[in-house]
Order: C-alpha cells, then sequence, then structure tokens
C-alpha cells in the first residue's frame, strides 16, 4: 500500500481544530505554521489520533533570499500518511524559531545542522552546536548569500590548500 500524501488543507485543517490560530497559510501540499504555536502545534499534531506524526522524517532549511524558512517532513507509521509543514523564519538577520526536539528526540541532530548551515537557532534546544564545520567558521555556507559578501569576500575558501581566484575569462580578439 503506497503512503498517502496529505494535503496542506487537510493538515491545517488539524492544526487550527487542535490548537486554534496556529496556521498561517497553506497551500497545495504544504501547511505553514505561525512561528509562536510551532512547538505547541506540533506536540499537537504528534498525539492527535486523526494525525498521529510520530515520526519526524526530515527537518531542513531553505534560503529564498528575502527569507528562511524550515521544513518538517512528518510521518505517520501507522496510518501510513506523510505531511509536509513549514515555518517561515521571522528574521533572517536574527534568524530563530522554537526546537521540536521536545517532540521528536531525534530533531535534535537535524536542528543542529539546519544551525551549522543556515544559522538558524532553535530556541531551548537542549546543546545547539555546530557538527559539520568548526566553530568559528566564517558564516552560513548554505545561505544562497554565503559567497556574495561585501567586497567580494570568499569566507573560508581561501584558508584552503588548492582554493585559487576565478580565472578571468578569455579575451576574444576581433579582427
Amino acid at each position: 500500500m503506497a503512503t498517502k500524501q496529505l494535503s496542506g488543507e487537510q493538515i491545517a485543517a488539524w492544526a487550527e481544530a487542535l490548537v486554534p490560530g496556529s496556521v498561517a497559510k497553506q497551500d497545495g501540499f504544504i501547511c505553514y505554521l505561525k512561528p509562536g504555536q510551532l512547538r505547541e502545534t506540533m506536540a499537537a499534531l504528534r498525539t492527535s489520533p486523526d494525525a498521529d506524526f510520530a515520526y519526524l522524517v526530515n527537518l531542513c532549511g531553505v534560503d529564498y533570499w528575502d527569507h528562511l524558512e524550515v521544513v518538517y517532513h512528518v510521518h505517520s507509521l501507522v496510518k501510513n500518511q506523510i505531511g509536509i509543514i513549514k515555518v517561515e523564519v521571522p528574521d533572517r538577520e536574527k534568524p530563530s524559531v522554537q526546537s521540536v526536539t521536545p517532540v521528536w528526540y531525534g530533531a535534535w541532530m537535524q536542528e543542529c545542522e539546519a544551525y551549522d548551515m543556515f544559522g538558524i537557532k532553535f530556541e531551548d534546544h537542549p546543546d545547539l552546536k555546530r557538527i559539520l564545520l568548526w566553530d568559528g567558521f566564517p558564516g552560513w555556507p548554505l545561505r544562497k548569500d554565503f559567497l556574495s559578501m561585501p567586497g567580494g569576500l570568499q569566507p573560508g575558501l581561501n584558508e584552503f590548500a588548492g582554493v585559487a581566484p576565478k580565472p578571468e575569462p578569455p579575451v576574444r580578439v576581433v579582427e
């Protein structure tokens, strides 16, 4: 039996019934939650008999230039249904959302990865730290603006052996 992909409308209806005012919008297969009620709504969806989202499949960050998002793929193993929930990070300069580690302990490392790559801080995370890069690494490498910093700086890359400056394009001579 194939896994049922839930619509954003269905997830939004469950979320609104469980935590009124928690849904920011829904679009196709995606339900967007309000950042301030993220953890409460996710906990309610996990324990709800209808949603039964007992398993967090994936948590990742996304950069859309003008804002960041955190994407949650949640699954009900008993009902064999999967849903996509997103939250828009309110402030790109100081990105922060609630941690869902108290809801799904498996979010622990995935939140650390989103922090390491995008700089998104997860409030009340038990031990938020870089896990792929070293402490002091300059910047957040999966942000779209990482290699286009002011002054043409490319943080981190010049420190590695074998990384040469980008060559100039060949000049074409027309006679």
